[in-house]
């Protein structure tokens, strides 16, 4: 099956070779810029999984997955009348660019209050722990999904700035400074210039959503299809550990005993057991606003309790319904 692909960074390089290791410049042919689409297919044997998917085009060159995104299916006529309906095959091919949709649209609504996220939300929690003073501090959590100020945040404002987005001049002083002490929530005009960047330009909606992709979704997909887990459900509940606590953390896997489907363990149980010890967790942690976001996990126990695995029935999120 061919995927129709479009680039979404600022500018990714066309490589003659799948390299293993990054950067590598012996590989490069060219580069594209975002916009570009064109007719590829995944590239199934990588010499690093570790560096994401890869994609090649028909003229066999090929692309680096965290700068593309796959915009549809095309499936040959000829590959249609040899392809009988088989459970297996729909099985590996149920992350359907819908189902990413509806994934997506319910961690925003976690986020933000609303599917399509709110791409000028900023706000400003007590939820950093300074590595050096082993303290809470205030930093500022901003965008669709909410990326933080020691997290993602200057990854999004960097590419913001270089793509000339219509309040670069105002970001780009504080490129140095995001992600370092002492925290930008209390500097008026930084805060301002990045609502406004999120409320009016449509470049830093682009922006988030590929920020959003490579940096967390990505990274949630290859960790979902690396332990072989297959279900709508599933992807739902390790993005959004993703989104939420950076990853799926091992302290939190090692508190149940099932094993990850890979290794011959059941998903379904796999995931009722890692939303439960979640759920204690975040019930129990010392930094209270954790506290209040087990309705993500309550959520989830919901979607399990009404055997929604595949997503096809609607999910209530943070009192967002997403059908």
């Amino acid at each position: 099956m061919k995927l129709q692909l479009i680039v979404t960074a600022a500018k990714l390089n066309k490589r003659r070779f799948v390299p293993a290791n990054l950067p590598d410049a012996s590989s490069i042919n060219g580069t594209v810029t975002r916009g570009f689409t064109f007719l590829g297919e995944e590239v199934k044997t990588v010499p690093n999984p570790a560096l994401g998917r890869w994609y090649k085009d028909r003229d066999n060159n090929y692309y680096w997955g965290g700068g593309v995104t796959v915009l549809t299916y095309v499936q040959d006529v000829e590959e249609e009348e040899k392809t009988a309906p088989d459970n297996t095959v729909m099985e590996k091919s149920m992350i359907t660019p819908l189902v990413k949709k509806k994934i997506e649209q319910v961690v925003n609504a976690f986020e933000t209050g609303s599917a399509s996220g709110r791409y000028d939300l900023l706000v400003k929690y007590k939820d950093y722990t300074d590595p050096g003073t082993n303290t809470l501090m205030v930093q500022v959590t901003f965008g669709r999904s909410q990326t933080t100020e020691f997290g993602h945040l200057k990854a999004l404002v960097e590419d913001y700035v270089n793509s000339n987005g219509m309040y670069s001049t105002d970001l780009e002083p504080y490129l140095s400074r995001i992600g370092k002490k002492p925290s930008l929530a209390t500097d008026d005009v930084f805060c301002t210039a990045l609502k406004n960047a999120g409320k009016n330009d449509p470049l830093m909606k682009t922006c988030q959503d590929q920020l959003f992709d490579v940096k967390y979704y990505q990274p949630a997909y290859h960790w979902f299809t690396k332990n072989e887990f297959t279900l709508p459900l599933s992807l739902l509940v390790i993005y959004d550990s993703t989104i939420h606590s950076g990853s799926v953390p091992a302290f939190l896997r090692k508190r149940f005993t099932t094993v990850i489907p890979a290794s011959g363990g059941d998903e379904k149980e796999w995931i009722r057991n890692y939303v439960d010890v979640r759920e204690k967790w975040l019930a129990n942690h010392s930094n209270s606003l954790l506290h209040a976001t087990v309705y993500r996990t309550q959520c989830f126990k919901k979607q399990i309790e009404s055997f929604n695995w595949n997503l096809t029935e609607k999910v209530v999120a943070n009192g967002v319904i997403i059908p």
